[in-house]
């Protein structure tokens, strides 16, 4: 995978999924950009090429400190900026307490700009210490190869923090 203006980056692959690649890297562009993709191929898949493009702006996580320390009979706000138009912006968190762990996960369309977890949902988790995470994909972009029915590539920006939810 390349970046815009930056040097090849090696993709990882996960055993279990065979066919998925993957890469983290510490940085995009806040103007966006296109990553291309490329895959030399193999016996079962040909050879490939994709391309990933990033809005710009990237999404921004406006209120990510507010999510430090959240008090779960008032809801959580997530507010940001910028992402993927006609994109979905993905608010998650969890929390533990000795032996008891719950999670959650909220979808809103990108264009919202916010967006409250309802208490509800919250005092569903324990009390006790977890993360909430904010994450924003890019639109899908389709390739072609030999031997494959169908290839996609995708690109997120995503966000987290430690969470206190009380």
């Amino acid at each position: 995978m390349t970046p815009p203006g930056g040097s090849p980056v090696t993709l990882s692959t996960i055993p279990q999924v065979p066919g998925e690649y993957f890469a983290q890297i510490s940085s995009i562009p806040t103007s966006g950009g296109t990553f291309a993709f490329k895959g030399s191929g193999g016996a079962d898949v040909g050879s490939f090429t994709a391309n990933v493009n990033f809005p710009n702006p990237l999404i921004s996580w406006t209120n990510q400190s507010a999510s430090a320390s959240v008090t779960r009979s008032g809801g959580q706000n997530y507010a940001w900026t910028g992402g993927a138009a006609g994109s979905y912006v993905i608010m998650s968190g969890s929390a533990s307490s000795g032996t008891a762990s719950g999670s959650y996960t909220c979808i809103a369309p990108v264009s919202a700009g916010q967006f409250t977890v309802p208490p509800y949902i919250l005092l569903g988790l324990p009390a006790g210490s977890g993360n909430s995470q904010l994450a924003n994909a890019s639109v899908f972009s389709n390739f072609t190869a030999s031997g494959l029915d169908y290839g996609y590539a995708i690109g997120e920006v995503s966000f987290s923090i430690n969470s206190t939810f009380k």
